[in-house]
């Protein structure tokens, strides 16, 4: 059994690294569904990515908030908090799978209702469905969050 600094020694090696460019990407893709909002709000421009980002208030404050909590983790990691920071870790990585969950049952129900209703399944639908940013970042983020509460798991008992 491995003790406990030995574990936190192994999470900072591990996660904190690819957490702090998730977090980034999630952030960045937050602030690009607020300026898509906007622009299909307003009809002002063109939008960014817009087969990938969806153009969502809601996904987007989802999103913030997953990269703001994944670089708070890598900031309590680094002012030698590493509780806090576990805590955030699997806060925010919890919150990305979770999101990303979301949009694979949204994939799911669209391809039922089309077997139910009788329509032609447009398999464009399901790929980009699976291709758009919550999901994408989330299936990076489902084996982090696993590693997250291994090490839990280990610190407790």
């Amino acid at each position: 059994m491995e003790n406990s600094k030995g574990i936190f020694k192994r999470y900072i090696y591990v996660i904190i690294p690819i957490e702090v460019v998730l977090g980034l990407v999630y952030s960045v893709a937050g602030f690009i569904a607020i300026i898509n909002w906007y622009l299909g709000t307003t009809g002002a421009g063109e939008f960014l990515y817009s087969d990938y980002i969806p153009g969502d208030l809601g996904i987007s404050l989802v999103m913030l908030s997953i990269g703001f909590l994944m670089i708070l983790s890598a900031y309590y990691w680094f002012k030698r908090k590493p509780v806090k920071s576990l805590a955030a870790t699997i806060l925010g990585l919890g919150l990305a799978v979770a999101a990303m969950v979301m949009q694979v049952l949204v994939i799911i129900a669209s391809w039922l209702d089309g077997i139910i209703v009788g329509e032609p399944i447009a398999c464009e639908e399901l790929v980009m469905g699976s291709l758009r940013a919550e999901a994408l970042l989330g299936y990076v983020a489902l084996p982090l969050f696993y590693i997250s509460l291994r090490i839990l798991s280990e610190t407790i008992t």
